[in-house]
This record gives C-alpha cells, sequence and structure tokens, in this order.
C-alpha cells in the first residue's frame, strides 16, 4: 500500500465516508495490560497512533461491524465487518464492496508494541524519534493497522502486487490497474485459494453466500493455497522473523503450533500466535523483528 492511509480520514471526509463507531481493540475483556506509561515517547505516540484508529478504512462506517466467533480466536474480540473501498482508483472506478473479519488493536496497544519495539532493540531517549517515526509509516503503508483473520482486503492491484514496484505512482487515472480488487487474508496473511473454490484475487463483488463460506474456515481453510509474504501488522516478512528468533535464540515456531516450516500455513499460525499474544501484552514479536530488522537506519 501507499502513504495514503496517512490521509484517509481527508479522502474520508470528502467522500462522504465515516469512521467506526468506537475504537477497536483486540485483548479479551478478562485481560489488563500494564502500558509503558512512564516512557517519555508513550503519550505522543499513543496520539500519533489514535489518528489511523479512528478511520481505519475496514471498519467501514458507523454500525459496519458486528461481533463473529471464529475458530482458533475464542475469547478474543473477533468484529465482522462490511466496507466499500476504491483505493487509487477513484477518479475512473467505482468502489468494490466486501467483508472481513478484524482483530484490530486500539491506539494504545499501537502505541505500547511500537515503544517497546524500539526500546527493546537498543534504541535510546536520542534515537527513539527516528525509531518510531520510521516504524509508524512502515506499519500503516501495509493496511492501515489493520488485522484481518479472514475475508477481503479490498486494494487496487498496483498496491497489491509486487509487479508495481513504485505502487500506482505515475500510472493514468483510468489504468486497469488502480481498479480496486479483493486480495484474501488469512490470519494477517494474504493468502489464495484453490481454483476449485472459486474465490479469487479479482474485480468483483462476492455474495453473501460466499463471505459466509469463507468464513467457515474449518472448512474452508482446507482450499487454502499460497501463503504469501508479509504478516500484518506490523508488515513483517518471514526473514525478519527468522533474523530476530535466532538473535534472541529461541526457535522459529512457537508453542502449540504443529506446522515444522514458517513457510506457507507455518508462517500463517506464526502470525495469528504472534498477534494473539500481542492483543493481551504490552509487546508484539513482529514489531520487534520489524526494528531488529532495520536496526542500522531506525536505531542510530
Amino acid at each position: 500500500m501507499t502513504i495514503r492511509k496517512l490521509v484517509w480520514l481527508i479522502a474520508a471526509v470528502c467522500n462522504g465516508i465515516g469512521p467506526a463507531a468506537a475504537e477497536l481493540q483486540c485483548a479479551p475483556g478478562n485481560v489488563v495490560i500494564a502500558y509503558p506509561d512512564q516512557d517519555p515517547f508513550f503519550a505522543s505516540e499513543k496520539k500519533a497512533w489514535t489518528a489511523i484508529t479512528s478511520s481505519r478504512n475496514l471498519e467501514g462506517t458507523e454500525d459496519s461491524c458486528s461481533d463473529i466467533a471464529i475458530p482458533g480466536y475464542e475469547s478474543y474480540p473477533t468484529k465482522r465487518c462490511h466496507y466499500s473501498e476504491v483505493d487509487d482508483g477513484g477518479k475512473a472506478f467505482a468502489p468494490l464492496s466486501a467483508q472481513v473479519i478484524l482483530l484490530d488493536p486500539s491506539a494504545q496497544q499501537l502505541a505500547s508494541w511500537s515503544v517497546r519495539a524500539c526500546r527493546d532493540v537498543g534504541a535510546d531517549d536520542i534515537q527513539m524519534p527516528n525509531c518510531l517515526a520510521k516504524l509508524r509509516p512502515h506499519i500503516i503503508n501495509a493496511n492501515g493497522a489493520q488485522f484481518p483473520v479472514a475475508g477481503s482486503v479490498v486494494e487496487s492491484r498496483c498496491n497489491s502486487s509486487r509487479a508495481y514496484p513504485n505502487g500506482c505512482k505515475g500510472l493514468a487515472d483510468e489504468d486497469k490497474a488502480r481498479q480496486p480488487r479483493n486480495t484474501w487474508f488469512r490470519n494477517g496473511v494474504s493468502i489464495d485459494y484453490l481454483d476449485s473454490f472459486d474465490v479469487h484475487w479479482d474485480e468483483k463483488t462476492y455474495s453473501a453466500e460466499i463471505f459466509e463460506a469463507v468464513f467457515d474456515v474449518n472448512a474452508s481453510d482446507k482450499f487454502l493455497n499460497n501463503t504469501f509474504i508479509s504478516a500484518r501488522i506490523a508488515n513483517a516478512e518471514r526473514q525478519d522473523w527468522i533474523d530476530w528468533r535466532n538473535h534472541v535464540g529461541k526457535p522459529l515456531m512457537l508453542p502449540g503450533i504443529t506446522e515444522v516450516s514458517v513457510d506457507d500455513g507455518g508462517w500463517q499460525s506464526i502470525s495469528r500466535e504472534v498477534h494473539k499474544a500481542a492483543c493481551k501484552s504490552n509487546t508484539n514479536e513482529l514489531f520487534n523483528a520489524v526494528v531488529y530488522s532495520h536496526r542500522h537506519l531506525w536505531v542510530q
């Protein structure tokens, strides 16, 4: 994605699209988290993240989201959301409607994970502003600090394909690459399905029945095909995780994960379990992995 997430709220006002009624958070209801309130950078970081969490596009408009239970996320406040998105195709294409299940963190959680990641990789007070200023857009540019558990994230092809390394920059307004399309997600990672499931990365609006089939994850997961590179929310790649876990001397696979490899389904499981653990904590290990991978640029 592009830096457009930073100005989503302006675009939302112009298009008459409002934010969700209340900020989502991802901690189970009985969890108490000790946030780094005494860190001198925590309050300003929370304020910076509030501008993002108040206008996350996948959360739709007021009353667009409702509670939903999904296997693997028992006790977590997962939400099923209806929304419309045109992404970078607004001058020539109509918005595409879609549905997604989210487990989005609050601004307070994002601020805590960010501050702790920079500190855990070694940033002192002089280095913190640069680290936080680099980490925040790295996350926002991926998909606006949102965690899609399952469903479609609508993006222009030029923002969701490595065939367009510069995103949509320089493309004509009517270029088909700007047309919004479905990109399918599972456990915070983009995926695709086998052809036999008949759900594709394409530009059509899928029926409510198709989303019901997708959200029946015990059944639809049997049709999963490829698991792609970046794990949201951190916008972390497999190698980031490998380098970080080797650095701290811990195994790549977490307790309870049955896969033996960080590839494919194993990467999804890592993404899921790290996010769930982070939702109950003041740290997110994938944030740490990202900062560690960029430490020579961000922590200096």
